[in-house]
């Protein structure tokens, strides 16, 4: 399970020969794979453009997509381990052997989180008291834990990117996209997922993009 959420290094079919100042061009070239593997190789690619100093917005980025990518190696407990572990599963409450849950990303100018609600009786829900009977876990409260993924200011890092971006944040939201999108996988496969509701990073890129554009010819 370890690797399924690992990504590894992929084709881009756009290359590396990229013009950067010319964005509307480059948005329709774009495709969604990413060059990297791992974000360590996406911050020696912004030191070098950037002459080894990397801003802040870019960073918080990276630290959250490093902790994602320690997921299943760092040895500590989070709510995705907690509950893919299936000791914690009330099976008389799951649906063919697996907890029935909503996965619902949100986003707004403070994050973009992705949310886990367990179905009880046909409803997801937000607020579940400790041991339920109900509940599909032996003790899993969302509004307690929180989000399974939270990106600090991706919005604001997405608009930046579109005006003043290089090649190096473009592939750090690749790759943002890409490791979501395999956790959403990871979980699919896991659990019975009866609905995956939100913009992928992918669409809130193309969302924020179009909404520049309205305000410049507004």
């Amino acid at each position: 399970m370890m690797g399924d959420i690992i990504t590894q290094p992929r084709h881009d079919k756009i290359g590396l020969n990229l013009d950067y100042r010319n964005k509307e061009r480059l948005f329709l070239e774009l495709d969604w794979t990413c060059r990297f593997g791992n974000v360590k190789a996406i911050l020696r690619l912004k030191k070098t453009l950037t002459l080894g100093e990397v801003p802040d917005n870019f960073q918080i980025i990276a630290n959250k997509l490093l902790e994602l990518e320690g997921t299943f190696t760092d040895g500590f407990d989070n709510n995705i381990k907690y509950l893919l572990n299936k000791k914690n599963w009330h099976l008389a409450n799951c649906n063919q052997g697996k907890p029935s849950v909503a996965l619902k990303k949100h986003h707004n100018q403070y994050a973009f989180d992705l949310h886990c609600f367990p179905v009880l009786k046909g409803e997801p829900q937000a607020l579940i008291k400790p041991f339920d009977a109900d509940s599909p876990f032996l003790e899993f409260n969302p509004s307690a834990l929180g989000p399974l993924l939270n990106i600090p200011k991706l919005s604001d890092f997405i608009s930046l990117t579109i005006r003043h971006g290089d090649e190096a944040d473009m592939e750090l939201l690749k790759y943002a996209h890409m490791l979501l999108e395999q956790l959403i996988d990871l979980l699919s496969k896991s659990l019975h997922v009866v609905e995956n509701g939100g913009k992928s990073i992918q669409e809130l890129f193309l969302y924020i993009d179009q909404q520049l554009k309205e305000m410049k010819t507004a």
